[in-house]
């Protein structure tokens, strides 16, 4: 017989254990005339009237299990069922799960006392994702000491563990909500201390299958540290506003230095994360590295002191370790640029779509190094000759944008038209890698490459930067800083001189013309060359009958 007609018809009975669960293994082969029916709501509260507010046929793991299937798939219709979303379904059905978790410690094998605990996790989950005013419900149901509660047991299935990740980061809307969860329950070190558990797992599959990531599990390794830190990142976040709306001296992408000692181990876990966690061979951040990125965006890289360690470990053995968490976050950098401006190899003519495709990627990880290359000037140093890693290893006889390496390849990224994030990104790494010395970067990337990026910053152009031809820079090479290209007076004399007289008053007029629509707009305000180069007799003004 069915449960609900089970119960509807033996309502003053106690039920057999063996009768509750063929009732609702009935009740679920029939779930097609029950979901969405006009009578859905009373079997939900049924349901949650019997096994989660009161113990009346809790009889079994299995009876629970069962019954928290069936309520997860009526919260899938949860007009039907809104009891599923209010704040005393929400606080019986996590305190249920805190239960069921408890006593997988002393029955670890039996599954349907964890599934029993996945399940109530999962309609509170829903109930969030659905009813959004149910997020409300989770903090007054105490939802966040629950649920650390429940990460805090040593057996718990990587299903669990998702699901426990997925309701923090669902739940967590105010900074009130992240202030308690900090400075109460030590959320952040729960985090950090569950992601090293799968981090661990990871390392396992891939030194035992070859480097793959696969598993028998629901939640693959991956996919529980990318909603762990989904949630780490959200918290951090959350916790930082409410600084940010007291303090006006706060920067608002920053924790405060007197707080971020409490997410030391966070960020660890986060560096670990960006260590070990391949990139997608698609050319793409994995989920889990994306998450580190951005919640590892929240740190400043000098203070306080436990907080620099993180990232540059002193007294490193060997030596080198010194520069793990700098050279990752670079090698991903470099790599997805290659992908990005290179696809298949090649050079990719139109990189307009790369702007949508990568931006949200690259902009991060370039953000992060910038922060590290402007506050410690090691760091620079170690990038800088990472990217020119050889003196006059930029080829100065090519321009800036054909030139082999990454060096190329972020001009490229600089040059792309209503590009986002992608250019400033490409602009700001370039600019902080020479010192923030604009003439130094107008040399390095040309003029014409870099000029839109520095109006975009607001970023003021010296008056005579373009006079400076003789600049000696890599090797003693002049360099044009219009077009970044070693500059030759010789080659440009014998190309002046191949020229025919039309060919020379068509190339001075369209410059003169260029330079002029320049000083007009105020992109630049010096004297026009080529009006200097004409009245010095290099271009020769025809009149009308010698052009005939």
């Amino acid at each position: 017989m069915d449960y609900f007609d089970l119960v509807a018809t033996r309502s003053t009975e106690i039920l057999s254990a063996t009768a509750i669960e063929s009732g609702l293994e009935e009740a679920t082969r029939n779930l097609g005339r029950h979901i969405g029916s006009t009578q859905q709501a009373q079997r939900a509260h049924t349901l949650l009237d019997r096994f989660v507010y009161h113990e009346t046929d809790r009889r079994t793991a299995r009876a629970i299990s069962l019954a928290l299937n069936i309520l997860v798939e009526f919260g899938r219709r949860i007009d039907n069922s809104e009891e599923l979303a209010s704040t005393k379904a929400t606080e019986g059905l996590l305190g249920l799960a805190r239960k069921m978790q408890q006593d997988v410690t002393s029955t670890p094998k039996d599954e349907n006392v964890q599934r029993a605990c996945e399940e109530a996790l999962t309609c509170v989950a829903n109930a969030m994702l659905l009813r959004p005013g149910c997020k409300a419900h989770f903090a007054k149901a105490r939802g966040f000491a629950l649920v650390t509660a429940i990460l805090q047991c040593t057996v718990l299935t990587s299903t669990a563990t998702f699901l426990c990740a997925r309701c923090l980061f669902l739940g967590l809307t105010t900074s009130d909500d992240a202030q308690h969860c900090v400075d109460d329950l030590n959320l952040q070190k729960e985090l950090a201390a569950a992601t090293n558990i799968y981090l661990d797992k990871e390392r396992g599959l891939v030194q035992g299958m070859g480097g793959g990531s696969k598993c028998r599990d629901r939640f693959c390794p991956q996919q529980v540290i990318a909603e762990l830190l989904k949630a780490a990142m959200s918290l951090c976040v959350l916790f930082q506003r409410s600084f940010v709306s007291k303090k006006t001296n706060v920067a608002d992408d920053l924790l405060p230095t007197e707080h971020a000692a409490k997410f030391t181990e966070l960020l660890s876990v986060c560096l670990s994360t960006l260590r070990e966690i391949p990139v997608s061979p698609n050319g793409h951040l994995a989920d889990a590295q994306k998450q580190a990125i951005s919640v590892a965006l929240g740190f400043s890289t000098l203070h306080p002191k436990c907080i620099q360690d993180a990232w540059l470990p002193p007294n490193a053995s060997p030596p080198t370790d010194e520069w793990a968490n700098v050279d990752r976050i670079y090698d991903i950098f470099e790599k997805l640029i290659d992908h990005a401006v290179t696809p298949n190899g090649k050079v990719a003519d139109d990189l307009s779509g790369v702007a949508n495709e990568y931006q949200t990627e690259i902009a991060p990880l370039a953000l992060v190094l910038v922060r590290l290359m402007t506050e410690h000037i090691k760091v620079r140093e170690h990038l800088l000759q990472r990217v020119y890693p050889q003196k006059g290893a930029s080829d100065f006889t090519r321009l800036p944008e054909d030139r082999p390496g990454i060096a190329g390849k972020l001009v490229r990224l600089l040059r792309i038209p209503q590009g986002g994030m992608l250019p400033s990104a490409a602009g700001s790494f370039m600019l902080a890698l020479l010192s923030h010395d604009v003439k130094q970067f107008v040399m390095a990337v040309g003029y014409g490459n870099a000029a839109g990026y520095m109006l975009a910053q607001g970023i003021e152009i010296p008056a005579d930067i373009l006079e400076q031809v003789n600049r000696e820079v890599a090797e003693d090479v002049p360099v044009d800083p219009v077009t970044g290209r070693a500059f030759s007076q010789a080659d440009a004399d014998r190309e002046l001189a191949a020229m025919t007289d039309e060919e020379k008053e068509r190339e001075a007029e369209r410059l003169f013309v260029l330079f002029e629509r320049l000083n007009k707009t105020g992109v630049i305000q010096v004297q026009n060359p080529f009006k200097a180069a004409v009245e010095s007799g290099r271009f020769e003004e025809l009149s009308d009958e010698d052009s005939k």
